[in-house]
Order: C-alpha cells, then structure tokens, then sequence
C-alpha cells in the first residue's frame, strides 16, 4: 500500500535525504522526500499500525523532525 505523510521541521535538502534515507533504512519502498511541500510518500506491505510504529520510531530517532497526517493513497 501507499502512504503519504506530512512532516514539519524540514528546511533544506539535507534534511530531506536525512529523512529519507532513516525511512528507507525501515525497509520502506519507493520514499519520496519533498522538503518544498514538507511531505513524503512510500510503499509499503506492512499495516498501518505497523506502519505508525516505524514512522515513531524514526522520527523520534532524529529528534528535530515530526510527522503527522498518516494517509493510505
């Protein structure tokens, strides 16, 4: 399934290949990262709460990020 999310605390490009690459080392598929519209988008087999679990677990890994507005597209 594909997701989206929005995330606050993005201001260059830097923080948009942290990002990604934290969600990608999740096993994550196909992330895509744009710092300019402070969303992502991803593929994934997992559940949803699986999927909330793992989005926890990297964003409070890397502090200054925060997400919100999980969504199934």
């Amino acid at each position: 399934m594909n997701y989206s999310i929005k995330i606050t605390g993005m201001h260059c490009s830097g923080c948009k290949n942290l990002i990604q690459m934290s969600l990608e080392d999740e096993q994550l598929q196909a992330v895509v990262v744009d710092n300019e519209k402070d969303f992502a988008t991803f593929k994934t087999d997992d559940s949803e709460d699986a999927v909330k679990s793992t989005l926890n677990k990297v964003f409070t890994e890397l502090g200054k990020y925060s997400y919100t507005d999980l969504k199934a597209i």
